[in-house]
């Protein structure tokens, strides 16, 4: 019992932290007819960078699903931030890396350093301290930093929208009774359908290398769930004193047919009618699909379009082979228990890898994959390269 549930812990670790590895950006990327384009999915065509501004100021809440190790796509999300600033929006911005027992030091680290008048490179560095952003397992902080600082230079209010990870641990382990009851009635209240839930299921077996046991995956499944309807209810609260509100989530957690803009529509459909949702995800070009309707089944097999409004193309982040490291990994996990390697060793082996982003790695590299999970990872040209408002 005590191996299965140190396994158990590890095999959590994969699932609830696969935004922490950080992908090395390719230098040389080749032309893709999608590359940088924006895709409206219900038009069904491509529009600019200045259609997609106007869709982006008539919205006062606004999804942007990311791949976590890209920094194109936090340069684009900065950019989307400032842009609204510029337009005198002053949203709040809200993060899925930031959890809601943080948003206290994160109000008093605010309103401290509103009234200091330091330097803005200065409180951005000091920001990730106070958030211990080093040992929260997400990409190097440098990746997130543009759209910090632009929250904190233009004192837009930070969000901390995300459930603590040791509440999520406990829930995949003993179930959602050890939930608050208000997210205990909410699971309730929308669950999976069946079809879907079996989708779901495969998808994260299939996001992890086949190497999941079945007894785990509708736990990890229900992890995954719980932290959507926790973000969506953080987005709730805080709509309440901001009027706008832009998200910074994983690509898997802003679509829009069973991700955080399906609850909120819901949850606020009648009791704010005015309340307008746009979810825009950066999504990476595959070398063999051309097409825009060739990226829907990545989504879901049954799918015939990507399940956003609108999708903003990408390239591609080079990265290693997370399964191949990840056989090793468990391989040595196992040498480890029977005490035919040390732990010390153990630990100065894998020090520079982080068990996560196993299953975006396959869909991103390959192209072949059948689905693509909310971190898929995507990558970033030089500036000059994007052109319009977003460069």
């Amino acid at each position: 019992m005590y191996f299965f549930l140190r396994w158990f812990y590890m095999l959590f670790f994969i699932i609830v932290f696969v935004s922490g590895c950080a992908g090395n950006n390719s230098s040389v990327q080749h032309k893709h007819p999608l590359l940088n384009k924006i895709w409206s999915i219900s038009q069904q065509q491509f529009i600019s960078q200045q259609a997609l501004q106007q869709q982006l100021l008539a919205h006062n809440l606004i999804l942007l699903g990311e791949t976590h190790d890209n920094k194109q796509h936090h340069r684009l999300q900065a950019n989307i931030v400032k842009l609204q600033v510029e337009q005198q929006k002053t949203p709040a911005v809200a993060f899925e890396m930031l959890n809601q027992e943080q948003q206290s030091t994160l109000t008093q680290f605010q309103q401290q350093y509103h009234q200091t008048h330091q330097s803005s490179n200065s409180i951005t560095d000091d920001f990730a301290s106070i958030v211990h952003w080093k040992q929260s397992g997400w990409p190097d902080y440098s990746y997130y930093r543009p759209i910090f600082k632009q929250a904190l230079e233009n004192k837009l209010p930070i969000i901390a929208a995300n459930l603590d990870i040791k509440l999520v641990r406990k829930e995949i382990k003993q179930g959602p009774e050890v939930l608050p009851e208000k997210y205990q009635s909410l699971l309730k209240k929308y669950p999976y359908p069946a079809v879907v839930q079996q989708e779901l299921e495969l998808d994260i077996q299939d996001s992890h290398c086949d190497m999941l046991p079945e007894k785990m995956l509708a736990p990890m499944l229900s992890g995954q769930q719980v932290r959507d309807i926790a973000m969506m209810d953080a987005i709730k609260k805080a709509l309440q004193k901001n009027p706008r509100l832009i998200l910074i989530a994983g690509s898997g957690h802003t679509r829009t047919d069973y991700g955080i803009p399906w609850y909120l529509n819901q949850e606020l459909s009648q009791q704010q009618p005015e309340l307008k949702i746009l979810s825009l995800a950066f999504v990476e070009v595959s070398e063999d699909k051309h097409k825009p309707s060739d990226y829907a089944q990545a989504w879901g097999e049954n799918l015939t379009h990507m399940p956003f409004d609108y999708v903003w193309f990408t390239s591609r982040a080079e990265r290693e082979d997370q399964c191949e490291k990840m056989k090793a990994f468990m391989k040595k996990k196992k040498l480890v228990r029977e005490g035919l390697f040390t732990q010390k060793s153990f630990h100065q082996t894998f020090k520079n890898f982080k068990p996560c982003h196993i299953g975006s790695y396959r869909r991103a590299q390959g192209g072949e994959e059948k689905h693509q999970h909310g971190s898929s990872h995507l990558v970033f040209p030089p500036a000059g390269n994007m052109g319009g408002i977003f460069s």
